[in-house]
């Protein structure tokens, strides 16, 4: 069982429910809903997918909800596409206009004032770059230093510019309250630039019934990567979006700025994805790159919790030979890993309480023995999240009889959710333990499992450690 989670987009190739199973059974464990590009309609399609899975297939696939963020895009084109010509100039203007190969505009008003001659304008993840010639507050003219075919509503970065518009604009307000009414178990959000942005989204959910929401902070502009340490300490998960920061900062510094995020994320006991164009020739093509072999590969040693797919499984043409492959890539990595290793490196930091050492134990127990499982009981999921941070050998199952404990943990690395009836005493939780981890695992007799918990319910942290073997 790999340990290293799987995040795919959901989209047009995968809203049929012969392809959604097929990721499924390839080795989803959380859908994205994309607020940039799904319609309300779809929304409800991927929705209805995700709690069919779970009720016919016994899965825990969870519902992550993206935001748009405060995100520069250029308007809607005339006929959907336009021509940029490598050589000629075009005008980007403050009033809306429906784009053409003379002239366009963006998303935000006011965005113009802000640009001087010899500023570079990046479209569409970069392909395509402007190079201010003459500037004024209604106009800015630009020459085209590549060209090719782009479509309505890209993506557009200016480095250096920091957008004068609030974090959260009207329309997000009214996701947010979408994902909360509608059950999600998380919400990733855009272009965060500090700690407020992630207080001010909280207090939203909060508003809108949902305090338990958990927050993702996608990482993607240089602002993010100077408060880094703030947004960390803010945030419950952080994504690492290669995408927009590989635009933003010089794409050569991403490989070393991954690991970065990755290592200060591993520190706070904050989960880490890692996103953007893992498998992307695989939207056209059944077969991955070398590199991008290694990049996945590289992911899983930088010690992340999940890895992300967007357009691969979004509208790519093999969505499920795409999850299949980063499922082995991810197992065959995995089984180099020396476990042991690892949490010697752990052991030598001095910061200890309960529940952290009884992880500690829990895991080193597993290790020593060579246990085939670990099984936490868990009421919040804070014992089973510490044993996950501490990466054992053997896979995690957190069993609770909160519905919002087992979706919380469906990305932690190496756990595997699953709800149970409420235990009413160490023996049930024991019995219990046992019986789950014989099933889902398929375990043998001898087989050994480490089982921690608490009882009674009211105490504050787990308190037990046991160690089981399989008598039949």
């Amino acid at each position: 069982m790999k340990k290293t989670k799987i995040i795919c987009s959901i989209g047009p190739s995968t809203q049929k429910w012969e392809n959604f199973k097929g990721l499924v059974d390839a080795g989803m464990n959380v859908a994205r809903i994309n607020f940039s590009h799904a319609t309300m309609e779809e929304r409800k399609i991927d929705e209805e997918l995700v709690e069919r899975a779970n009720k016919e297939l016994g899965t825990n696939i969870a519902i992550l909800f993206d935001t748009k963020g405060p995100d520069l895009r250029t308007c809607t084109f005339d006929g959907d596409y336009i021509d940029l010509v490598e050589g000629e100039t075009i005008d980007i203007v403050e009033e809306d206009v429906l784009g053409t190969q003379e002239r366009i505009s963006f998303n935000y008003k006011g965005i113009l004032k802000d640009l001087k001659p010899g500023m570079s304008i990046l479209v569409d993840d970069g392909f395509y770059k402007l190079v201010i010639e003459e500037a004024s507050k209604d106009k800015v003219t630009c020459r085209i230093m590549n060209g090719g075919k782009i479509k309505s509503r890209r993506g557009v970065c200016i480095p250096g510019i920091k957008l004068d518009v609030p974090f959260v604009s009207d329309e997000d307000r009214e996701d947010i309250k979408y994902a909360c009414e509608h059950n999600g178990d998380y919400l990733a959000l855009s272009f965060v630039n500090c700690a407020k942005d992630i207080e001010d989204v909280r207090a939203l959910c909060k508003e809108y019934g949902r305090e338990d929401m958990l927050i993702i902070s996608k990482v993607e502009t240089q602002y993010a990567m100077d408060n880094l340490d703030e947004i960390i300490d803010a945030t419950d998960l952080v994504m690492i979006a290669r995408g927009d920061l590989g635009i933003e900062l010089e794409i050569e510094k991403i490989p070393s700025i991954q690991k970065k995020i990755a290592n200060a994320a591993k520190e706070a006991e904050k989960i880490c994805i890692i996103a953007t164009e893992m498998l992307s020739t695989m939207q056209e093509n059944p077969r991955p790159t070398r590199a991008e072999v290694s990049d996945v590969a590289n992911a899983v040693l930088d010690g992340t919790d999940a890895v992300m797919l967007s357009s691969e499984t979004a509208i790519g043409k093999y969505p499920v030979e795409t999850v299949t492959t980063m499922n082995k890539i991810i197992d065959e990595i995995e089984n180099e890993i020396n476990y042991n290793d690892l949490l010697l490196e752990f052991s030598r930091k001095d910061k200890t309480d309960i529940p952290t050492a009884i992880a500690y134990s829990t895991v080193d127990s597993a290790n020593r023995i060579n246990a085939n499982a670990i099984v936490c009981s868990t009421m919040t999921g804070l014992t089973a999240k510490k044993i996950s941070h501490f990466r054992p050998s053997a896979p995690v199952i957190a069993i609770s009889p909160i519905e919002k404990t087992v979706s919380g943990l469906t990305i932690n690395y190496g756990i595997m959710p699953m709800k149970v009836p409420m235990l009413e005493s160490t023996d049930e939780i024991i019995e219990k333990s046992t019986s789950v981890a014989k099933e889902a695992l398929n375990l043998q007799k001898k087989d050994r499992i480490v089982i921690a918990g608490s009882f009674p319910l009211n105490v504050e942290y787990t308190n037990f450690l046991r160690i089981e073997e399989i008598k039949e």
